[in-house]
């Protein structure tokens, strides 16, 4: 290989692996994305919760190597039904619970299910990147 070709495999190298990863990371995002939808199918239980499964959505973070797994927002806010116009997350609701009625949770005990295999996925595409 001549020297030019070294530096510029040197050059790309950065890219090819930021790519790979990405997809590594992506892949993983969308698992435990339709992990939790699957357990809000579970839990289902009120007719709020179409809205809710469909907020299980995945979103493009700070650069290439983030993703934000995310449920709720504006399509599961609305007002407080007391008149007051304070605006609500009902997915909170879901998971965490109110004083009506208990927590449904699906987003935390997934993650938490998921975390280290997730972790094993994206090291092995470290690891198999950097070969």
């Amino acid at each position: 290989m001549a020297d030019d070709d070294l530096e510029a495999y040197f050059k790309a190298l950065p890219d090819q692996l930021t790519e790979r990863l990405s997809d590594a990371v992506l892949k993983q995002a969308f698992r435990l994305s339709d992990a939790q939808r699957e357990a809000l199918q579970a839990l289902e239980a009120s007719p709020e919760t179409g809205a809710l499964e469909a907020s299980c959505t995945v979103a493009p973070g700070a650069d290439d190597l983030e993703y934000i797994v995310q449920a709720g927002g504006d399509m599961t806010t609305r007002e407080v039904r007391d008149g007051s116009g304070v605006p609500y997350d009902y997915a909170e609701a879901f998971e965490f619970g109110t004083s009506r009625q208990p927590a449904r949770p699906f987003f935390w005990p997934t993650y938490r299910a998921m975390k280290d295999d997730i972790h094993e996925a994206i090291n092995e595409a470290v690891s198999e990147a950097l070969k």
